[in-house]
């Protein structure tokens, strides 16, 4: 069974290793999904960000909605996937994301040598150097509730995520699209947000100063104020 909660014009699907509680601040705007083995969901045998992608479209077509998707990082792989194979959307917000989601070999290495330590490493990186708060302990320990399995296999998914070419060749999203990132994002730096804009027609590119990869939690007001009026567009 694939959870999702609440209910709104948009559809949030969350970054690897995360789940459905990481959009606390965007409650109120829509539905939050939890990809299989995250959060409240059954895992399955996903073997690709199209695998993904395929589980997001049984879902939607389940709730009979017609949403503006949102995916954030991973979950950005996921959304532009959905949108490739035909899935139900009337507008696309991909946020901290890119065409391509190459992963240092390092991060693998090090979440199967020593899961725990390394996570809370790799949670300083998903945030502004300059962050304070508990919003770090948050997404810290929804990663490790989550697990080493479910959490190598997404990054290891995300290293394999490649739409740069088929963007390259001509794949077009025709869909009313804003592409939000922080401007000290170091995981998904805003060149790939940019690479994004280019590609896409008429797409809108929202840049956040004094964020990292988490802007969503870092900025929420100014997040939340950005897809608010990306819905009066539409």
């Amino acid at each position: 069974m694939i959870s999702v909660q609440g209910k709104g014009e948009f559809l949030f699907i969350h970054g690897a290793g995360l789940n459905s509680d990481v959009w606390k601040k965007q409650a109120e705007l829509g539905y939050r999904i939890d990809l299989p083995g995250h959060g409240k969901s059954e895992d399955r045998d996903i073997r690709s960000i199209r695998d993904y992608a395929e589980v997001v479209i049984e879902t939607v077509d389940s709730l009979a909605i017609n949403p503006i998707v949102v995916g954030h990082s991973m979950g950005g792989a996921i959304a532009q996937e959905y949108v490739r194979l035909g899935g139900k959307a009337r507008g696309l917000v991909l946020m901290a994301t890119g065409a391509k989601l190459s992963v240092n070999p390092v991060i693998i290495e090090k979440l199967k040598e020593d899961f725990e330590a390394f996570v809370n490493k790799l949670v300083n990186w998903m945030f502004f150097k300059d962050f304070k708060g508990k919003a770090k302990d948050f997404v810290r320990d929804i990663i490790l509730s989550t697990g080493l399995d479910v959490t190598l296999r997404d990054f290891m998914l995300c290293d394999k995520f490649d739409l740069e070419r088929d963007y390259l060749r001509g794949f077009v999203i025709e869909l009313p699209t804003h592409i939000i990132v922080g401007n000290e994002d170091v995981m998904t730096p805003p060149s790939l947000s940019e690479f994004l804009r280019e590609r896409i027609p008429d797409s809108r590119l929202a840049v956040i100063n004094k964020a990292g990869h988490m802007v969503f939690l870092e900025k929420a007001n100014e997040v939340n104020t950005v897809l608010k009026e990306f819905l009066k567009t539409i």
